[in-house]
């Protein structure tokens, strides 16, 4: 299950979702999403708490937060999530600064992308800015404002960015001028990484029936809307041949308990992607969504029973492993690249198989 992120609300609001976003309160659950080629090992303990130190991602819900931390007026959501792995290609999480003037062969080589919903370094959305980075993008960065200094500043000065801006994706004019500083400072986006969810920590622990308008109307501007806002100001600065990338998770097209508005929230948001792709398409540009399966942020852990269906998910998923940012990321890589040239409106799966099971079973 994917992860999301947390996005902050006027009356200090808590992120949430299945795509856990990283901020610092549990509650909000990211339940898989991008990451980048990190390595990918088995966090401890410890880690775990760490990583759950993030804003708005459910467990295997790409993009999507679950209400974990309040966030201040005029935050950013931002996605997180940290799985394991299974033997793959692994890539250090330190942040090393890069060298000056290093001329960085790759994939997205003259590439510049632009990320929102990063919270820390245990975050789906900083995987996938590792990654795209790794494969030579310039890469920028929007978030909560009350992340900014202490948790994604120091992030972007490890890749050697500069470009970082605080956003709340509730507010239209601030997401115009994150966009218009870009423009002015970086000129085209060729890249553009949507890892933004939040949901009431109330609406996702019990019935779904037991919404509150209001919370529905926050889940949905946050975790939907502000995917619509962010493309309609990013398209006059995309070239034919970008990519806009989202979160998403399971709980869209199944019943996942506990992930509540954020699951209904999400199927919009899938709808959103095939609906963008249909209208931004004649301009050349591509827009997709990732499904991750559950990793471990803090705001995953804001879900009721997540340990126990993370725990038994390596058991059951065909590949027999969890899901880790890394993974998510290298999909991630794949949508933003050439490689993906034509394909647009598609959700894909990275979970290990999950999503084609009819009835998980573990072996006997």
């Amino acid at each position: 299950m994917a992860a999301a992120a947390a996005a902050q609300r006027p009356a200090s609001p808590r992120p949430t979702g299945i795509a856990a976003p990283e901020t610092g309160d549990p509650g909000t659950a990211d339940i898989g999403g991008p990451t980048e080629l990190m390595r990918s090992t088995r966090p401890s303990a410890a880690q775990a708490a760490e990583q759950e130190t993030t804003a708005g991602q459910p467990p295997s819900a790409h993009g999507s937060a679950t209400g974990s931390e309040r966030a201040a007026p005029g935050s950013l959501a931002a996605a997180v999530e940290v799985p394991t792995a299974v033997s793959r290609a692994k890539v250090s999480r330190r942040l090393t600064r890069p060298a000056q003037g290093c001329d960085r062969e790759g994939l997205l080589k003259g590439k510049k992308a632009l990320v929102f919903g990063v919270a820390n370094d245990h975050s789906i959305a900083w995987g996938i800015a590792r990654a795209l980075y790794d494969q030579g993008a310039e890469v920028g960065f929007s978030s909560m404002a009350s992340l900014i200094k202490r948790r994604v500043r120091p992030l972007a000065a490890s890749i050697g960015s500069t470009f970082v801006e605080p956003c709340d994706v509730r507010d239209d004019d601030e997401i115009r001028r994150v966009f218009e500083r870009w423009k002015a400072r970086e000129g085209n986006l060729d890249i553009l990484v949507h890892a933004v969810a939040f949901a009431e920590k109330e609406d996702l622990a019990g019935h779904f029936a037991d919404t509150s308008r209001d919370g529905f109307h926050t889940a949905f501007d946050i975790s939907v809307y502000s995917l619509i806002a962010m493309a309609r100001e990013a398209r006059p600065y995309m070239l034919p041949g970008s990519s806009i990338i989202t979160m998403t998770y399971y709980g869209a097209v199944k019943v996942v308990p506990h992930y509540n508005v954020m699951g209904v929230a999400k199927a919009a948001l899938e709808a959103t992607t095939r609906y963008l792709a249909a209208d931004l398409g004649p301009s050349g540009i591509r827009v997709n969504a990732i499904s991750a399966g559950p990793v471990r942020t803090l705001s995953a852990h804001g879900i009721a029973g997540f340990k126990t269906m993370y725990g038994a998910f390596a058991e059951v998923a065909p590949l027999r492993s969890h899901i880790t940012i890394e993974d998510v990321a290298g999909t991630a890589v794949f949508l933003a690249s050439s490689l993906s040239g034509q394909t647009t409106g598609e959700t894909i799966y990275v979970d290990g198989g999950f999503n084609i099971l009819g009835l998980p079973v573990a072996d006997e």
